[in-house]
């Protein structure tokens, strides 16, 4: 199955997680890496969600016929929902849930059921690289998750930090849309040769090169 490769910002926002086992954990442990707002609703929640989550922010005990109420206003409250219960049945019913209410939805023994996966990731510093095989195969996207940070290296992340300063400063202080272009594509071209950002002085030559062409 093919997916669309898409990043969303999920910063303060509300991620629903069905289930408190060790497959929630790891979905739990994802999430917090871009800040999301996370509520765990389970019978049981394992020590690793307790030892990184608040406890305003786990529902545990969870009974889903005399709180199914309970648990409809909270996936309405998400931006996204992972039903990750050891039941067949009960993730299923959240999944119904949330495509009634088109809310995204991931459920951890069905592909076929979830509006999104979570890809394979390789992170240097700000720079997110998802990978998806299409083939169901975790193993095919351990591989190239391998390979790729592999020819990542480190300073790649310290370079997209100074070229996103940099963009910035170029777009307040210069108004030719030309003349944004050659610095930025100019400067970005050298820090990835040098490998390295580059200094202050550095930057003015390529920007009085600019001016002079």
């Amino acid at each position: 199955m093919m997916y669309f490769p898409v990043f969303t910002q999920i910063e303060g926002k509300r991620c629903l997680i069905m289930g408190g086992g060790k497959v929630a954990a790891r979905k739990v442990h994802t999430l917090l890496q871009y800040g999301a707002d996370i509520v765990v609703i389970a019978k049981k929640v394992c020590d690793e969600i307790k030892e990184v989550l608040p406890e305003k922010s786990i529902f545990e005990d969870f009974i889903k016929n005399a709180e199914s109420d309970f648990l409809e206003k909270e996936i309405q409250k998400a931006v996204l929902v992972v039903a990750a219960t050891s039941s067949r049945e009960e993730n299923h019913r959240v999944a119904e849930l949330c495509h009634a209410y088109h809310i995204l939805v991931n459920v951890a023994d069905s592909e076929a059921e979830s509006s999104f996966i979570f890809p394979s990731v390789v992170r240097k510093g700000n720079i997110s690289i998802g990978i998806n095989s299409g083939t169901g195969s975790p193993a095919v996207s351990k591989q190239i998750r391998c390979q790729i940070e592999k020819a990542v290296p480190d300073y790649y992340a310290d370079i997209a930090i100074f070229m996103g300063e940099l963009r910035q400063y170029v777009k307040a202080n210069f108004e030719e849309e030309a003349m944004r272009r050659y610095i930025l594509k100019t400067a970005a071209a050298k820090a990835f040769s040098k490998e390295r950002v580059l200094t202050e002085n550095e930057i003015k030559e390529i920007i009085r090169q600019g001016q002079n062409d």
